[in-house]
């Protein structure tokens, strides 16, 4: 889905809001040591695959996130769990329900609630 060195610059971008090249340069160097040619290359192609936009102000190009983080992290963890759930369902319910008891129980009351609303909403 995502290279290594393309977190960092979404993660630069959400923080920072909108920058140029050596600006998300700047930032991404500070937790991955990157040459600056390596960031721009990965820029170049976030903004083919439509991950981040581009827009040229006073002739230099500034870049954005296209989703904010939260619509990001939604669609990532959709097409992770798409690709587990279509091997095997009850397997994927099954592992999911013991790593976030491991990880935090109260949540699994949170996850019974939206279950819940959404069995409600479409009338079951």
């Amino acid at each position: 889905m995502f290279g290594s060195a393309e977190l960092p610059v979404l993660e630069a971008l959400w923080e920072k809001g909108a920058l140029t090249g050596r600006e998300i340069y700047e930032e991404v160097r500070r937790s991955k040591e990157l040459a600056y040619t390596t960031v721009l290359t990965t820029v170049g192609r976030m903004v083919k695959k439509g991950s981040i936009r581009r827009k040229k102000r006073d002739g230099i190009y500034i870049f954005e996130p296209a989703l904010k983080k939260p619509e990001f992290e939604r669609q990532a963890a959709a097409a992770v769990i798409k690709g587990i759930v279509e091997v095997s369902p009850s397997y994927a319910v099954s592992a999911f329900v013991d790593i976030l008891t491991q990880y935090d129980a109260d949540k699994l009351d949170e996850i019974l609630n939206i279950i819940e609303e959404k069995r409600k909403a479409e009338g079951r």
